[in-house]
């Protein structure tokens, strides 16, 4: 068993879930927007608490599934979306980004945010503005191309950014030089929202919204999301496929390991601008929960997975060969319903296949030969060729503790 000291869990979670997985087959495939539309709707259907914060530390075990809560009692505000408040998140720009007078893309244009640029989000408006504010400019931008810093918003999920401390990369087991144990990029800041410093894992808003759907599927069943990795910068992206293809050509077994027809060495990291730098990936996995403490960002109440236990995957996480492949044969990456008729392969797990549930309700795309990888194929599309190749990075945290009015 793992002990992290991870994020949260509203009470009004489980009712919510309840409702959005009667509504889901295993079987079925929502479309990400009638997924968040339908928990919206939820959400404000459910008496939400607004009672003082209080504190008064208790210690509950649940008999039938053994998860240990803490401070359940405590008292809190919850908020009308995400387990934390939008207001006062911290959010991104990906690529040259207008910051306007007022929500209308005709106003007057104060400055231009360059990708990578943070800003905190004091606002949101008819779902595509977001009011915010850097120290040098306070205005408006359209978010369809921004993204937000997951942990700030939905503090339940586990965070385990290994590429920002010790890549985990391997090929049949084997260390890839020069990228596996090594820091390949910085992202832990500190976090005004929680008082201490923690790992910035961003991604599109869009996409966030179908993460935060997938979490409270996971949670409602007792399991809990294991983000490994979301944004990676552009030149981290080609120099891993760059020492993947030196290995594969080098050691044969690794050699043998990723050619197994009908898989090749493109299948498991691309050499060229991916999902991951347009802020429309994410690499996942399932633990069980084992323990949730209850805390307080400012008058709102959040829970925080503090003891879990890793789920069994097809091949730990990172593993870049034809063993950690999904499907029993590749399919359209860029499809969003390809998938759905093609076998899992024989070496997916009853919790990998609970993690492909999860995602693949909540709108997400399952990657053919990564068991961890989900694509948000939506935000994809509505992005459409409003990127940049340049090298940018994200690693500012700008977010506050959220008001309450």
């Amino acid at each position: 068993m793992k002990h992290r000291r991870l994020f949260r869990l509203p009470l009004a979670a489980v009712c919510l879930l309840s409702i959005c997985l009667s509504a889901c087959g295993d079987d079925s495939i929502s479309s990400g927007s009638s997924v968040i539309s339908s928990l919206t709707q939820t959400t404000s259907s459910v008496s939400l608490s607004t009672t003082s914060p209080t504190t008064a530390p208790t210690l509950y075990v649940d008999p039938e599934t053994g998860i240990r809560y803490e401070n359940q009692d405590l008292q809190g505000k919850r908020a009308d979306y995400f387990e934390l408040p939008l207001e006062g998140a911290t959010g991104y720009a990906s690529v040259n980004t207008p910051v306007y007078t007022s929500a209308d893309q005709n106003s007057d244009v104060l400055a231009t945010l360059q990708p990578g640029d943070a800003f905190t989000i004091l606002e949101e408006v008819e779902g595509v503005w977001w009011r915010m504010e850097t120290d040098s400019v306070s205005g408006w931008v359209d978010n369809t191309c921004c993204y937000l810093n997951i942990p700030d918003v939905v503090p339940s999920i586990v965070f385990d950014n290994t590429n920002a401390y010790s890549s985990v990369f391997l090929s049949s087991g084997k260390d890839i030089p020069d990228i596996t144990g090594q820091l390949l990029y910085d992202s832990l800041c500190r976090n005004e929202r929680y008082g201490d410093e923690r790992y910035v894992v961003a991604a599109n808003y869009w996409m966030v919204k179908k993460i935060y759907a997938a979490q409270q599927m996971a949670l409602a069943e007792g399991y809990t999301l294991v983000i490994n990795e979301t944004f990676r910068p552009y030149d981290v992206q080609l120099q891993v496929a760059a020492q993947l293809k030196q290995l594969y050509t080098d050691d044969p077994a690794v050699k043998a390991g990723i050619d197994q027809r009908p898989w090749g060495i493109g299948w498991f990291i691309a050499n060229k601008l991916s999902t991951h730098q347009l802020g429309c990936a994410m690499d996942v996995s399932l633990a069980k929960v084992r323990s949730i403490r209850y805390a307080l960002a400012g008058d709102y109440q959040y829970a925080e997975v503090t003891a879990y236990e890793e789920c069994a995957m097809p091949t730990p996480i990172h593993e870049l060969s034809a063993a950690a492949v999904s499907m029993k044969k590749p399919v359209n990456s860029a499809s969003a319903t390809a998938w759905i008729d093609v076998e899992p392969a024989d070496t997916m797990t009853e919790d990998a296949l609970r993690l492909k549930r999860y995602c693949t309700q909540a709108g997400l795309s399952p990657l053919a030969s990564e068991w961890w990888h989900f694509n948000d194929l939506e935000a994809k599309k509505a992005i459409g060729s409003n990127y940049t190749t340049d090298v940018f990075y994200i690693h500012t945290c700008r977010s506050r503790i959220p008001e309450y009015s």
